[in-house]
């Protein structure tokens, strides 16, 4: 056994390892004396004790609070370094709400940490109220506010609130950038806020799309006070007129959530998005109806879709024969999926009664999805059985042209079908092409990558110049049915007509010509060339069953012997 002096040497050595290097002291009390040994094993639970603070001390560095290993209960020492663990944990759980849009936490501490803590809070909220670009209220921060103000108004005070858009902002953008499109909306919100006096609010809430609560004596009053079109002048802009229209929503029930006022604002101003007279509507009687409507529409969406209300019809396009080859006839050479929605009453619902609804609301691209989804299975069941198939077009919404991911999800809609590109034709329409034609153009080479056929629809609508045909590359234009309303009385039409199939097919264009009602029309296509014709002429839109039979009629008459057709 050690002597004493020894002993004293080792405990003393023991304890300098535990203060400075705690991970590599070591002892062994076993062949110590009955009080060296109490002394020694005193030393080990000092030991134990600062591992377990170094050990909590690392982890609060490190930043592994939640998974901090705590000390035992019976440590003295470390009572300290617990309360400052709860305290960083407690910051991180309200860091995480505040993360997740709760900003009414406040850390209840004394010192710099929690003022600095509740000061950030306090500059989060006005952000999260605040529109970036304007520096006006947004969304959230006009309906908080505007509840609040309306809740303290005396009785008698009577509010508006106000819709301001600017009409064809989009074009706007496409044709002076993006730049000038956000000074246009800073300025546009510059003198909104110069019209708003104590008591009243102005906000933008998204887009070109401006609210304002405000007191007034009568709609057309509050629409005198902030008619933008009147005193508002957007400098250096001589080539074109941007009209503002306003929507108006007279406040009676104060107890309303302000979400269903701004919306009824809202609704009215898109009321007479295409009026080219009226530049203010009030939300009244008759705009309440077609919101209840419409409201009812865009509730039963989802269900409609899981129930496969949606009916994918198909109108055949007809390949004309050329003019003075009799022996040639007209033939099914593709056509274009259409949408029906059957309603719960079993009525037909046509698409002019819903696009332009699901296309405001971010749903038609779920839509558009589910009908190429409907028709890769049609074109599955069809190549399965063996029997005839043509390409089918589907009309695409111009919203897929900000989606970077459209290409792949189209893809993939195909590839579980296992169909070939080749059969199917994304139609986009013309105002698709010059709204963002930069970002279209990238979009078009992409889905000519993936083998698509792209086709402008609506053609001559809208914004086209036959001059610009020869920078797009698509593959198809689409005549629009307008051009047939006057077929008949206007012979500028159809020199129009003729220059137009002339320039295409010069570009090496298909020319396909819709809403095609007569003979006259179809013999005129003809003449000068026309590849295809879409409409009643020749035939409706028809479901798939009766589609499907139309494909084999077609297929069973050009296998024929001829003197069996002659029989007929």
């Amino acid at each position: 056994m050690p002597n004493s002096v020894e002993v004293n040497e080792q405990l003393f050595e023991y304890l300098r390892q535990i203060i400075y290097t705690p991970e590599k002291a070591y002892l062994d009390v076993e062949n110590l004396s009955p009080e060296q040994k109490k002394l020694g094993q005193g030393l080990q639970v000092l030991h134990r004790y600062v591992l377990e603070n170094r050990r909590l001390g690392a982890d609060l560095t490190n930043g592994t609070i939640k998974e901090a290993r705590l000390p035992s209960r019976d440590n003295p020492m470390s009572g300290s370094l617990k309360a400052v663990q709860s305290i960083l944990q407690h910051l991180i759980w309200m860091m995480d709400e505040v993360a997740g849009g709760d900003y009414k936490q406040r850390l209840h501490l004394m010192g710099d940490l929690s003022i600095s803590f509740n000061n950030m809070l306090g500059y989060l909220v006005d952000l999260s109220y605040q529109d970036r670009l304007t520096g006006l209220l947004n969304a959230e921060g006009f309906d908080e506010q505007a509840a609040q103000i309306l809740q303290k108004a005396p009785s008698g005070t009577q509010y508006f609130v106000v819709s301001i858009n600017i009409n064809d902002f989009r074009h706007f953008n496409a044709l002076y950038g993006s730049s000038r499109g956000d000074n246009l909306l800073v300025s546009v919100g510059h003198y909104l806020r110069e019209r708003c006096g104590e008591g009243e609010l102005c906000a933008r809430i998204q887009a070109d799309n401006f609210l304002c609560l405000v007191l007034g004596s009568s709609a057309a009053a509050v629409a005198a006070r902030l008619n933008v079109d009147s005193a508002y002048h957007w400098q250096g802009v001589t080539t074109r007129t941007y009209l503002f229209r306003h929507g108006i929503y007279e406040v009676w029930n104060r107890q309303l959530p302000v979400r269903q006022m701004r919306d009824c604002a809202i609704y009215a101003s898109s009321s007479i998005k295409n009026d080219p007279v009226k530049n203010y509507a009030v939300f009244d009687e008759e705009l309440r109806k077609r919101f209840v409507v419409e409201t009812s529409i865009l509730e039963s969406f989802e269900e409609a879709l899981r129930q496969d209300k949606f009916m994918v019809y198909y109108q055949p396009k007809v390949a004309l024969a050329p003019a003075g080859n009799a022996k040639l006839p007209d033939k099914i050479s593709s056509c274009e999926a259409l949408v029906r929605w059957q309603s719960s009453v079993g009525e037909i619902v046509l698409p002019g009664n819903f696009i332009n609804l699901f296309e405001a609301n971010g749903l038609i691209t779920a839509l558009d999805f589910y009908v190429t989804g409907r028709v890769c299975g049609m074109l599955r069941h069809r190549l399965d059985e063996g029997a005839p198939v043509v390409p089918v077009a589907v009309n695409f919404s111009r919203v897929h042209m900000m989606d970077n991911n459209f290409v792949r999800h189209l893809t993939e809609i195909l590839d579980r079908h296992q169909i070939e590109p080749q059969l199917l034709e994304v139609e986009l329409t013309e105002s698709a092409f010059f709204e963002n034609r930069e970002t279209t153009l990238q979009l078009v080479k992409q889905l000519h990558e993936a083998g698509f056929t792209v086709a402008m629809d609506d053609f001559g609508t809208g914004y086209s110049s036959l001059n610009f045909l020869k920078n797009i590359p698509i593959d198809v234009i689409k005549i629009d049915k307008l051009f047939f309303d006057s077929f008949a009385t206007d012979g500028r039409v159809r020199l129009l007509l003729s220059d137009i199939i002339s320039i295409a097919k010069h570009l090496h264009l298909q020319i396909v010509a819709e809403g095609v009602e007569s003979g006259d029309e179809v013999e005129f296509l003809r003449q000068h060339g026309c590849d295809m014709v879409q409409g009643y002429y020749f035939y409706h839109p028809v479901q798939e069953e009766e589609f499907a039979k139309l494909l084999e009629a077609e297929q069973l008459e050009n296998t024929e012997e001829p003197e069996v057709k002659k029989a007929r």
